[in-house]
């Protein structure tokens, strides 16, 4: 490479920095569930790529199932705690008490 090209020239290019920027973003999943064999309710917390969002909702709406390109950051029976919650909204933003109440966070 010439040396008055940057080695990093195409990270610097808008469409390149846009397409980034998509791909570090994510989104939080909170699924409600049913075990089959116990039929306890349960929860999780899932995170995924926000460039991914609408095969994650296809997934969680079609098949039933967290997909593997998501990570599942949290689980448990019953209803999270309030400690769960706080841990959630430090770590990846997501409020989960506005979202139940339809309030953007």
């Amino acid at each position: 490479m010439p040396p008055d090209v940057p080695d990093n020239m195409m990270e610097r290019l808008p469409y390149y920095q846009s397409k980034y920027n998509t791909a570090k973003k994510i989104h939080v999943y909170f699924v409600k569930s049913k075990d089959r064999h116990t039929g306890k309710m349960g929860y999780f917390y899932a995170i995924a790529s926000s460039a991914l969002h609408d095969r994650m909702m296809y997934c969680l709406k079609n098949d039933g199932f967290i997909p593997n390109f998501a990570v599942i950051v949290e689980q448990g029976e019953g209803e999270p705690t309030k400690d769960i919650k706080a841990k959630v909204k430090a770590y990846y933003g997501f409020d989960h008490d506005a979202a139940e109440t339809g309030a953007s966070s």
